[in-house]
């Protein structure tokens, strides 16, 4: 395989920061045995960093943006720019350097990275870069959303109902009875546009209703309140591929509580291996054919959704109506799911592999469309008064 120069971006200016680096030390890690890996990471106030110390977990603890070892950075828009070492100099010695990338790849989780906003960067610089394009990540990234689309395109999902945090500010005794109007309890609380179970909580009456929205709505300003599927069972399915798209095995995780929560994902075990070391059976103790149901339902939302790369898609199981639900789609999962692809003989530095060269497959189909076009209509147009015909 070609050696590349791949820019591996993590942490950001989100509550799933400490996740996403952990995902960012273990892609890097991975890569690392056969490319030229350039750490990039963006602190909690959104300053953009590089530098070889930035591979090493213990960095994060106490992390020292004056650090010796650490570079500012810029990324640019600019297609002749897209990315700048030591932006600002202090001296006459001290000048910018232009990094050379060959493809990026995002290890973000939430907001501002997985939600589209750091792939619309991506696309203007023209730099390939692993996952869903904008509009795949800006849908997936919000409940609301995902479901109106996979709604729309036939497949089931829970019924739901959201708010913006103004409206809940302004009109809380009304959505209270709008909610106890078209469910039941308990019902769940989620910020619309978080992952990592962040802010999800089961409200079983109108208090527990309250003061739960009233927690959500300090993570996000979208609020979704959903129907509590009872003795449910949490089954994900990962999605590889660009257009030829293939489905990993399934899993069932170990949920201790109601809700499969973040202790339950990423404080089992080794904490630095993520959501590799979250307690999980491989493959799910479901039958053959609902497995064979939960990898078509997978590739169908994946392509639905505009997906690239790789995903998550987590899904509900009603056992007793033997009900199967889309929950989320995750386009940058945590740890990649490197632990859904291992069973079929793909380990994790295959994968990271598999996931450059998608990256690089896409952005040659990008390039074959057409930005520019022999239009004279600036020469012969006098919209403004300012030339004649």
């Amino acid at each position: 395989m070609t050696n590349y120069r791949v820019g591996v971006i993590f942490g950001g200016r989100t509550t799933e920061h400490e996740v996403s680096v952990v995902t960012g030390i273990q892609v890097m890690k991975f890569l690392s045995r056969r490319h030229t890996v350039i750490p990039i990471y963006i602190s909690k106030d959104g300053r953009w960093y590089t530098g070889d110390k930035l591979t090493d977990l213990d960095m994060y603890k106490g992390f020292n943006p004056k650090d010796s070892g650490l570079m500012p950075l810029a990324f640019s828009p600019d297609t002749g720019i897209q990315a700048v070492q030591n932006p600002f100099p202090k001296g006459l010695l001290d000048k910018p350097k232009k990094l050379e990338l060959d493809v990026v790849f995002p290890a973000m989780h939430g907001m501002n990275g997985e939600d589209g906003t750091l792939q619309g960067l991506l696309e203007l610089a023209n730099l390939p870069y692993v996952g869903s394009g904008v509009l795949a990540s800006a849908i997936c990234m919000d409940k609301v959303m995902t479901k109106v689309v996979l709604r729309g395109q036939g497949l089931p999902v829970v019924d739901y109902l959201s708010f913006s945090r103004s409206q809940w500010e302004r009109e809380e005794d009304e959505i209270v009875a709008r909610i106890e109007a078209k469910f039941s309890y308990p019902v769940i609380v989620k910020p619309a546009r978080l992952g990592s179970s962040i802010g999800i909580e089961v409200a079983g009456n109108a208090d527990d209703l309250k003061f739960h929205i009233s927690v959500a709505s300090h993570f996000d300003s979208k609020i979704i309140v959903e129907t509590y599927v009872k003795d449910k069972l949490d089954i994900n399915c990962s999605v590889l591929g660009n257009e030829a798209l293939t489905a990993s095995v399934t899993e069932q995780p170990v949920s201790q509580e109601l809700l499969l929560s973040f202790a339950d994902k990423y404080l089992q075990g080794q904490r630095a291996r993520g959501m590799e070391g979250a307690k999980r059976l491989v493959p799910a103790p479901i039958t053959a054919e609902l497995t064979a149901e939960v990898e078509r339902m997978a590739i169908e939302a994946f392509r639905c959704v505009g997906g690239r790369g790789i995903a998550r898609i987590d899904f509900l199981l009603d056992p007793a109506a033997q009900a199967l639900y889309v929950n989320e789609i995750n386009t940058l999962p945590g740890s990649l799911a490197f632990y859904l692809w291992e069973p079929a003989g793909i380990p994790p530095e295959a994968l990271v592999d598999k996931l450059v060269e998608l990256a690089l497959e896409e952005h040659r189909e990008k390039s074959k469309t057409n930005f520019t076009s022999n239009n004279t209509l600036l020469q012969h147009s006098d919209f403004l008064g300012l030339k004649k015909a």
